[in-house]
């Protein structure tokens, strides 16, 4: 054992002694503390520029350059032009008016009752009846008119209904000796006298009023139409045409004429 002892007494005799420096580890580890907070703060400092350069760029304020603002739509803009939307404008219903009939009949193709002003009274059902009696009552067809209801129609010859909330109509199937067609009867607020880019158009004297009488045609349909003042400021209208269908031409010409439509529309009596 004493030999032990001495051989391992002398075994690191040659080795310099053992020393803990304490002030070179202290300075090794500031060192190295000093190392990461650099790191930490540089990896926020470039954390906080990667947020905050795009709020800048997106806010126009671009450190101070004043540069152009994009504001939301409904914030005021002082430094540059605002995003504003629009909103579509909200849709709009009118009423229909009826296929092949004209707001002043012969007059235009174009139907525009939405741009008449209202009837003198409110049209009512029970005032649709009273003019068609009124009509039925004055004889005002001649005898030799067979009449009977226009194809795909529901109404009764002569008979009036409420057309476009503001009008009274009637449309009848007439044959006569001299052809077969149609008659349109319409009662409507609106100008009586001719329009000035009906070249057509004639004012004329029956019994006693003034009528203005116009010709138009399309496609081998021939419209013969008369119209005149009521004494309520209204228009009362009658047409004729060759076609039975508003879209196909009989072959004949109207079955009535002019002084036969006169006398329907000056009958007594047809106002609102």
């Amino acid at each position: 054992m004493t030999d032990i002892k001495q051989t391992l007494s002398t075994a690191f005799d040659d080795e310099p002694p053992l020393r803990i420096d304490k002030a070179a580890i202290l300075r090794s580890g500031r060192r190295k503390a000093t190392f990461r907070r650099g790191y930490t703060g540089a990896a926020v400092l470039a954390t906080v520029a990667a947020v905050a350069v795009p709020a800048l760029l997106w806010s126009g304020a671009g450190g101070g350059s004043g540069g152009e603002r994009l504001d939301v739509a409904g914030q005021a803009s002082t430094t540059g032009p605002t995003l504003t939307t629009t909103s579509a404008p909200a849709a709009t219903t009118t009423s229909v008016p009826e296929t092949g009939f004209t707001t002043k009949p012969g007059s235009s193709g174009v139907p525009g009752s939405a741009l008449l002003p209202p009837p003198p009274r409110p049209v009512t059902p029970e005032r649709a009846g009273e003019l068609g009696a009124l009509i039925a009552a004055a004889e005002a067809f001649p005898a030799v008119v067979q009449a009977k209801p226009v194809p795909q129609d529901p109404m009764d010859p002569w008979t009036f209904r409420i057309s476009n909330s503001n009008a009274y109509l009637s449309l009848t199937d007439v044959t006569t000796a001299t052809g077969r067609g149609s008659v349109l009867l319409h009662l409507y607020p609106g100008d009586a006298r001719c329009e000035a880019t009906d070249p057509t158009c004639q004012e004329r004297q029956y019994d006693g009023r003034s009528v203005s009488v116009s010709v138009s045609e399309h496609n081998g349909i021939t419209l013969l139409t008369v119209r005149t003042a009521t004494p309520d400021g209204a228009v009362m209208s009658a047409q004729t045409s060759n076609s039975s269908d508003k879209a196909t031409s009989n072959g004949t010409p109207p079955p009535l004429t002019w002084e036969q439509l006169a006398k329907i529309v000056t009958v007594p009596g047809l106002v609102f």
